[in-house]
């Protein structure tokens, strides 16, 4: 059973952590909001949990809390940015915010960054074009996790790719995946609770698949869909580190091993003014005839409800803003513990 608290006291309390390791306050409330956002929409893995790993970082100067962006390259539509090592939220932020200012001028924004961090939940970053009636692209890399299609060593990293759109009278439609068929963290899990996991999740250090998470964390992530979602990892980490002179494949750092180490991930993100193609109101009328077609089509039996991609993860999180954010045991322990290790005790009140 998880517990639940308030979300404007964990942010308001990971906001202080964030300040006490030298970030400075509107950065540490950005990073502190979207964390919060994952744990609301029931991304456990990209929520608060990840909170001690980034203080870690910053402590060993793995993450620049105070950066000094650099804008390299720059178009009408287009800017190159260097993130000089920031926390991958706030350079996310201001990335996206760079493509949405160039959009309403030229109906299309694209940031390219470099020297960035991991950066959370997509989302968000989709949300803020959605509210400018607009329409969002965004990827990034990781450090590597994943075996290349016939391969058994992990040289690609998950390499989220997210799209966004607004959803009329509906939910935003937000499509944010990785290329993995699960995450490493699963496999964890499925470690600590000596269980085996499915054949198609791994390989071993051989590249054979394995059911037994203890080789599979020897070897490698598979990717969906086999030969597609290899390629899509591939078509991930090219937009987002090759073209930004990011780190790519293994010239990463890995968040966890590494933590004095930069990990110098890029970002691709585009926003595109909807207004460039069709009137707002149309495009609001003709989403949402769209959206409610497909969920008013006839359901496979045992299916009550048909959603889209996104939805799910908003229902969460309307219902976890009334009900309260979950954690569970240990991310509460651990949140305790950092609180106290840098003096900014976890007194947030379950609900």
């Amino acid at each position: 059973m998880k517990a639940r608290f308030d979300q404007k006291e964990l942010v308001e309390w990971a906001t202080q952590v964030l300040k006490k390791v030298s970030m400075p306050e509107s950065d540490a409330k950005t990073t502190a909001a979207i964390l919060v956002k994952a744990d609301l929409r029931g991304i456990e893995t990209h929520g608060l949990s990840r909170l001690p790993i980034y203080v870690k970082r910053i402590q060993k100067g793995g993450i620049n809390p105070k950066p000094n962006f650099k804008i390299l390259k720059e178009t009408q539509t287009t800017t190159l940015i260097d993130a000089d090592g920031a926390m991958g939220q706030v350079a996310g932020k201001f990335a996206m915010s760079k493509a949405i200012e160039k959009a309403k001028d030229t109906s299309v924004g694209i940031s390219s960054v470099r020297n960035g961090n991991h950066f959370g939940i997509v989302a968000h970053y989709l949300e803020m074009a959605i509210n400018n009636n607009m329409f969002g692209l965004a990827t990034t890399n990781t450090s590597p996790l994943l075996a290349p299609f016939g391969g058994r060593k992990a040289i690609l990293g998950t390499n989220p790719i997210a799209f966004g759109f607004p959803g009329g009278k509906f939910y935003p439609v937000i499509l944010d995946m990785a290329s993995s068929v699960t995450s490493r963290g699963r496999i964890k899990l499925a470690q600590l609770n000596n269980e085996k996991i499915p054949l198609t999740w791994a390989v071993d250090e051989r590249g054979i698949p394995t059911d037994d998470p203890n080789e599979a964390l020897k070897g490698a992530l598979l990717p969906f869909g086999a030969h597609k979602g290899y390629g899509l990892a591939v078509i991930g980490d090219i937009l987002s580190s090759v073209i930004s002179g990011a780190g790519y494949l293994t010239h990463t750092g890995e968040l966890y091993k590494e933590p004095e180490k930069p990990q110098n991930l890029g970002f691709f993100m585009m926003a595109v003014k909807l207004e460039a193609f069709i009137d707002i109101d149309e495009f609001s009328q003709k989403i949402t005839d769209f959206i409610k077609t497909i969920k008013d089509s006839p359901k496979a039996e045992g299916t009550k409800e048909i959603f889209m991609p996104g939805e799910i993860e908003y229902i969460r999180e309307s219902e976890n803003k009334e009900l309260g954010v979950p954690l569970g045991e240990n991310i509460i322990r651990e949140l305790k513990e950092l609180g106290d290790s840098i003096g900014v005790e976890f007194n947030c009140q379950q609900k």
